[in-house]
């Protein structure tokens, strides 16, 4: 009984989730069409909601020697605090997480910054536990007389 309790309180913990994925969706349509500073900070999305853009660094960071490689994300960071800040404003910031990546055609010298949506509720191993426990009910219901019989 409590498990039954505990799967229906997390079915709705994600279709608050995807209510919530919804609205941000909705947001950042919105930002991409009405606002200036999304193009000004020269922000894109794709089909699924994430938030990209491109951080070219300067000539003085990539053919300094006094300037490790590896210190290269740390820049790119610096160069998108205002693009962090406006996410903020947008309450974006507890929904999204940036990932830095590295454009291999430019030999590092740009970094491709992706902004994913967060989903704390839905994972993979989630979805199909989920369709998997479907199936079996619905098989199970399908089949109750032959189950039952082979009890009987």
């Amino acid at each position: 009984m409590l498990g039954n309790l505990l799967a229906i309180f997390r079915i709705f913990k994600v279709l608050k989730e995807l209510r919530t994925y919804s609205q941000y969706r909705s947001i950042i349509k919105k930002e991409s069409q009405d606002s200036p500073n999304w193009l000004k900070l020269r922000l894109r999305y794709d089909w699924i909601g994430r938030v990209y853009t491109v951080v070219n660094l300067p000539p003085e960071v990539t053919m300094s020697r006094d300037f490790p490689v590896d210190a290269r994300p740390a820049y790119v960071f610096e160069e998108i605090k205002p693009v962090n800040e406006y996410l903020t404003k947008l309450n974006l910031q507890e929904i999204l997480t940036p990932v830095l990546k590295p454009i291999p055609e430019t030999n590092g010298d740009s970094y491709l910054v992706i902004y994913y949506y967060f989903f704390r509720q839905i994972s993979w191993i989630w979805v199909i536990r989920f369709f998997l426990e479907i199936i079996c009910s619905v098989l199970i219901y399908a089949n109750w007389e032959y189950i039952s019989s082979l009890f009987n």
